[in-house]
């Protein structure tokens, strides 16, 4: 009889490990994956470019924001950028604009990582225009 209880109670102490191990397998699969994406459309602050003028963003953009579980992270990602109020003081500085605000857009819509490269003789521009997506960026929280 000690002997049988002896196993039985050697055999429990082995199998809770792979108790534990089966309910946090089953506890992990019952958390739900929850996301929520809106889109946003933010304008940004008005950015003096040096002497050439001001710069004004309007950034469309979807946030996106993933809970698993208390776990939450956000995400975004830009769909679409123009520039209603741009450099144009002197034509130097409408031509400036017309050569370089395209080539920033398109820059900024195929963003990887967290930088785009600037633009080369359109240095005052570009550093603004990178102000202005800041700004624009921090008021829609992302």
């Amino acid at each position: 009889m000690r002997r049988t209880l002896t196993v039985i109670a050697c055999s429990a102490a082995l199998l809770v490990p792979v108790g534990n191990v089966w309910a946090a397998t089953q506890a992990k699969a019952t958390q739900k994956k929850r996301v929520v994406t809106v889109s946003k459309s933010v304008v940004s602050p008005v950015v003096d470019v040096s002497r050439w003028g001001q710069i004004q963003l309007k950034v469309k953009l979807k946030l996106t924001t993933t809970t698993v579980g208390s776990k939450s992270t956000k995400s975004f990602k830009i769909t679409d950028v123009s520039y209603p109020v741009y450099p144009d003081h002197t034509e130097r500085s409408a031509f400036i604009s017309q050569q370089a605000l395209p080539l920033l857009r398109q820059e900024v819509l195929q963003i990887k990582g967290n930088s785009i490269q600037l633009i080369s003789g359109a240095t005052d521009t570009s550093y603004a225009f990178v102000d202005a997506l800041r700004g624009a960026l921090s008021k829609a929280g992302a």
